[in-house]
C-alpha cells in the first residue's frame, strides 16, 4: 500500500516515517556503504527531512519496502546545498514548481508477495501524478549514474544539468524529469500500471485504458 505523508497528516504517520528511517540507513549505510549517514541510533536522517519534504512510502503492514522523499527546490535541497556543483550544464533548480526526489529505494519484500518492480513503478508513477496534481514543471534529481539508463529505457525523459560527476562513494549526474502526461504514460506503460495510484490522473496513453480509480487509502 502507497502512503503519502507530508506537512498536514505527518502526525498520523509518525510510525511509518520512524519505520522508513531505519529502512534508510540499512540500505544507505549498511549496503550501500555511505559512512557519512550513519547514526547510533539506526535512523538514516539529515536536514532536509524536515517539514517542507513530502514523502511517498510502500508498506506492506509493517514492512516499509520503499519509499522516495520531495521537497520543492525554493527550500533547501540537497542539489542546492550538497551537489551544486553537479549542475555544470544549467542553474540549480530554485522554484515551488521543481520539487527534488531524493531517497529512492526499494527493498526486497520479506514474505515474497511484493516484487520490488511493482514498488518502484507504483513510486514512479505517483511521483506524476503528484506532479501533475500540483501542477509542477519538472522533479530534480541527483542520482548514481546508472540509474539514467534504466529512465531511458522505459521511454521517462530525463535531462542532465551537468556531466557525470565523482563522490565518495560513486558517481552521480544532475537531472530533471519533466512532468507531463506522456511522461506518466511512460511510467504506466513500463511498469503496467493500468489506474491511478495516487491521485486522480486520466491516461492519454491509448495502450492503457482511460478510466481512472484511485484506491481509498490515496492521498491520506
Amino acid at each position: 500500500m502507497l502512503h503519502l505523508v507530508n506537512r498536514e497528516n505527518r502526525r498520523r504517520h509518525l510510525d511509518l516515517l520512524e519505520s522508513h528511517y531505519r529502512v534508510r540507513h540499512r540500505v544507505y549505510v549498511r549496503e550501500r556503504g555511505w559512512k557519512a549517514l550513519d547514526r547510533p541510533d539506526g535512523r538514516e536522517v539529515d536536514q532536509f527531512d524536515n517539514e517542507d519534504a513530502t514523502y511517498l512510502i510502500w508498506a506492506r503492514g509493517k514492512d516499509v519496502l520503499g519509499a522516495a522523499r520531495f521537497v520543492p527546490t525554493d527550500k533547501p535541497h540537497l542539489m542546492s546545498d550538497i551537489f551544486p556543483h553537479t549542475a555544470t550544464l544549467a542553474p540549480v533548480p530554485r522554484t515551488p514548481s521543481v520539487w527534488e526526489i531524493t531517497r529512492f529505494f526499494s527493498v526486497r519484500d520479506p514474505a515474497g508477495e511484493v516484487s520490488r518492480n511493482a514498488v518502484i513503478g507504483d513510486i514512479l508513477c505517483a511521483m506524476f501524478e503528484m506532479g501533475l496534481h500540483h501542477e509542477l514543471e519538472a522533479i530534480s534529481v541527483v542520482c548514481d549514474t546508472f540509474f539514467l539508463p534504466r529512465f531511458l529505457e522505459q521511454s521517462i525523459q530525463a535531462m542532465p544539468l551537468g556531466l557525470p560527476t565523482p563522490y565518495a562513494e560513486g558517481v552521480c549526474i544532475a537531472c530533471m524529469l519533466p512532468v507531463s502526461h506522456e511522461q506518466l504514460s511512460a511510467a504506466r506503460v513500463a511498469r503496467g500500471v493500468r489506474s491511478a495510484v495516487l491521485f486522480p490522473v486520466a491516461d492519454l496513453d491509448p495502450r492503457l485504458p482511460s478510466r481512472v480509480e484511485v484506491p481509498a487509502h490515496a492521498a491520506e
